[in-house]
């Protein structure tokens, strides 16, 4: 389905997602911007805005992270994610009508015929608009509350193709043409088409039927997070989308292709999975406005932890005096970059050669979860632009400081120009998260994935 909207430049067209971790923004601090109306948490409604400002600016989708049974250390955190994101999501998405959700679930402490059924009724009810995250689950604290041992990251995975296979073998159970509504013959479905399905393997076992028909994507996508060999591996064979932690544009390139060298492997497509770099966007009417913004959700003790760590990957002692300097061409000329650094020192040593002072490359969160493109709003849709253009990256999944102010001004000031600039569509593709993603239509296992 096409929408006559739609950019039709031979451009490469990006993706973008919205980060949701069911918080006031993707800033643990974001609760304490005065524009922030927190009378209560949770507060679905900023969640709900922030759903309904990604769908106007076009987002193809929306990510939501899970963190059971962590806890935050820091007094003036807010706390993120302690919430169900299926139950988040199934909020949104009946406050939104074309924007898809991605929704992880962790596969260590989840049973298949109920994951299964949750994420194929959600994309059911919003009619093809939902992906289901996949991810192993390492963490051993959301592990014990769930009475769960870990197992190497080998077991986890062989168990993942396991579960995910048998996920998608009952997603398929309910034939595509079982389903009859004919008021004539008083048939509603043909349930000789609905089958059972009986998986006995080396770590799931499930019998049963899911009569749910298909949605109008088949079934729901499969994103994957992560960057482990034996993550690459598993994406290769089952994930249409790939939400990876990179730095710089060449690490994005490394990622990207070998990521579509194990789709290639397993018989599919390259261009099947879609590479998705994470980025903070800090914007401003300049880049010292947009610095000092981010600036004022850090305290003292956040700035001196990242100078420590900003020290230790430089490999120098800074000292309280050192704090409003550059950092001296010297020692950045004596880093050495190999297989074993820090994958943010790259980003530490530009910033720095810039000739920021120490606490202001602070301020460019460098040594955070994932980069910033920092400045103003062409500044930021020309780094989002070079990644894409450069094979970095399909697409951004997009983390505001604060939903309620940053959020807008992306949506308003960013988005326009990847629209003019032809690297972004106009209007969705289609109705499905399949469509707007450039995906095939799927409805059961992948019979190209080799065994």
């Amino acid at each position: 389905m096409t929408n006559s909207n739609t950019n039709t430049t031979n451009k490469k067209q990006m993706l973008i997602g919205l980060a949701m971790f069911g918080a006031a923004g993707l800033n643990f601090k974001s609760w304490l911007d005065p524009k922030v109306n927190l009378k209560e948490y949770p507060d679905i409604s900023i969640d709900i805005r922030a759903a309904q400002l990604a769908e106007k600016g076009k987002f193809q989708f929306m990510f939501f992270g899970d963190f059971p049974a962590i806890k935050g250390n820091d007094n003036s955190d807010m706390q993120t994610m302690g919430l169900d994101p299926l139950l988040i999501a199934t909020i949104l998405g009946h406050n939104t009508s074309r924007i898809g959700m991605g929704i992880t679930r962790a596969i260590s402490w989840s049973n298949p015929y109920e994951l299964a059924r949750q994420f194929k009724t959600l994309d059911s009810l919003t009619k093809g608009r939902v992906a289901w995250n996949a991810v192993t689950g390492a963490n051993g604290t959301s592990a014990q509350a769930y009475g769960v041992n870990l197992s190497p990251s080998f077991d986890r995975y062989a168990k993942a193709n396991e579960f995910t296979e048998a996920v998608q073998e009952l997603w398929a159970s309910w034939s595509e043409d079982a389903l009859k509504l004919n008021h004539a013959t008083r048939e509603f479905a043909d349930y000789s088409k609905v089958k059972s399905v009986d998986i006995k393997g080396d770590y799931i076992e499930t019998s049963g039927t899911l009569p749910i028909p298909p949605s109008k994507q088949g079934q729901p996508v499969i994103f994957h997070s992560g960057g482990s060999e034996n993550s690459i591996a598993y994406a290769g064979k089952y994930a249409d989308v790939f939400v990876g932690e990179v730095w710089t544009i060449e690490q994005g390139k490394v990622m990207r292709n070998a990521l579509r060298q194990a789709a290639i492997d397993n018989g599919r497509n390259p261009d099947d999975i879609k590479f998705i770099a994470g980025l903070i966007p800090l914007l401003g009417d300049s880049k010292k406005a947009a610095l000092d913004r981010h600036a004022s959700f850090m305290d003292s003790k956040t700035l001196f932890q990242r100078i420590a760590h900003i020290s230790y990957v430089l490999g120098v002692q800074f000292t309280p005096a050192d704090i409003d300097k550059p950092i001296s061409s010297e020692i950045l000329d004596s880093v050495k970059v190999n297989l074993y650094s820090d994958p943010r020192l790259e980003n530490v040593i530009k910033v720095a050669r810039e000739g920021w002072t120490l606490r202001e490359i602070v301020h460019h969160s460098v040594i955070d979860y994932h980069p910033t493109a920092v400045g103003t709003a062409q500044d930021i849709a020309e780094y989002m632009i070079s990644w894409v253009e450069g094979g970095g990256a399909d697409g951004f999944w997009v983390m505001p400081d604060v939903y309620d102010v940053d959020l807008p001004r992306f949506v308003d000031e960013v988005v326009p120009i990847l629209q003019e600039r032809g690297v972004f569509h106009k209007d969705y593709e289609g109705t499905t998260l399949r469509e707007n993603l450039g995906i095939a239509y799927q409805y059961g296992v992948d019979n190209r994935i080799k065994k």
